[in-house]
């Protein structure tokens, strides 16, 4: 996929540091990045603000994405200097940030530090949209078994009136 600067429109750059991977502008030193890379690495609850602020329509329109071109949701988010305008593609999931925008924003507390048993008690896990899908992916899948299963066992066809229709097909 070939992505492109939104504020010099010129070609990015994919880097892979710490296994991570992101697309960079040799430019103007901004970064596209996975909401789910973005999730990890930022304070929970700075997270889930503005995933809160996006999923309500809290945001303006802005730049183009750097991956589809359309317009990017940008979202007000609180960073430890100030607030920071984040930039957010609801299409491909994509955030953009610039120069320093990242490393203003509250970082995660990982699970050896003090801090961490205190965070996860007092929040609860934001969903990612690909979770929810799966979630929904498997309520349906597990809603067919079942049906499949009433089907076989000659239960739905008497729930529905229709066992002297089969006659004794499903009789033991």
């Amino acid at each position: 996929m070939d992505f492109s600067c939104p504020s010099c429109n010129v070609s990015l750059q994919a880097h892979k540091p710490e296994g991570l991977r992101l697309w960079k502008c040799a430019s103007c030193k901004g970064f596209a990045i996975s909401l789910p890379i973005v999730r990890k690495g930022i304070n929970k609850k700075t997270f889930k603000e503005i995933w809160q602020k996006l999923s309500s329509g809290e945001t303006e329109t802005g730049r183009p994405c750097p991956g589809c071109q359309k317009p990017l949701s940008v979202v007000e988010a609180g960073g430890q200097g100030g607030v920071v305008m984040i930039d957010v593609c609801r299409s491909c999931h994509i955030i953009w940030f610039d120069d320093n925008e990242f490393s203003d924003l509250p970082k995660a507390v990982h699970e050896n530090t003090p801090e961490a048993g205190q965070e996860k008690k007092s929040e609860s896990r934001l969903l990612t949209p690909e979770e929810l899908a799966f979630a929904a992916f498997k309520k349906e899948q597990y809603q067919r078994r079942s049906f499949l299963f009433k089907l076989l066992d000659g239960s739905v066809s008497k729930e529905l009136g229709l066992d002297s229709f089969f006659g004794d097909y499903f009789d033991e």
